[in-house]
């Protein structure tokens, strides 16, 4: 029978991930790859346990700096408001500021999204459009969010 650390795999992304981290921060990585590649050999996953660790993590987080209610309406004047829809096969995002909207096209292609922009349905919707900008995209593929370019 293997060792365990026989049985642990690291990919590219994994490891330009890992040398990106401190040290102190390498060596916690590694022992929860340990730890998890561990647990799969034994078979003792707790999936049950593992939710109430998100739970309470997600409970005892702080909370973000910056708080907005829409329900005043009196938003900071250097926020750019973004409305986004997603289906399964389209993406469509509205906004009054261009270089917004730029900014989601971005992350969506830096998560994976392959899209093309389908001006057809956005003649269609632009009669409806309450926003200055208005763009809508055919999602054509979602994959891994590493780029090997």
């Amino acid at each position: 029978m293997k060792k365990t650390l026989d049985h642990i795999k690291i990919k590219d992304a994994e490891f330009n991930y890992f040398i990106t981290l401190s040290p102190s921060d390498q060596l916690t990585y590694f022992f929860e790859l340990y730890e998890a590649e561990r647990n799969m050999q034994s078979g003792n996953i707790n999936l049950k346990q593992f939710f109430n660790n998100i739970k309470d993590a997600l409970d005892n987080r702080e909370e973000d700096s910056v708080e907005i209610d829409l329900t005043k309406n009196d938003i900071p004047d250097n926020f750019s408001l973004v409305d986004i829809l997603i289906d399964d096969k389209r993406i469509m995002i509205e906004s009054d500021s261009l270089r917004a909207i730029r900014k989601v096209i971005r992350k969506f292609m830096e998560s994976g999204y392959i899209m093309s922009r389908d001006f057809k349905l956005e003649k269609t919707f632009k009669e409806d459009k309450v926003t200055r900008y208005m763009r809508v995209f055919k999602i054509i593929n979602h994959g891994s969010c590493f780029s090997y370019n």
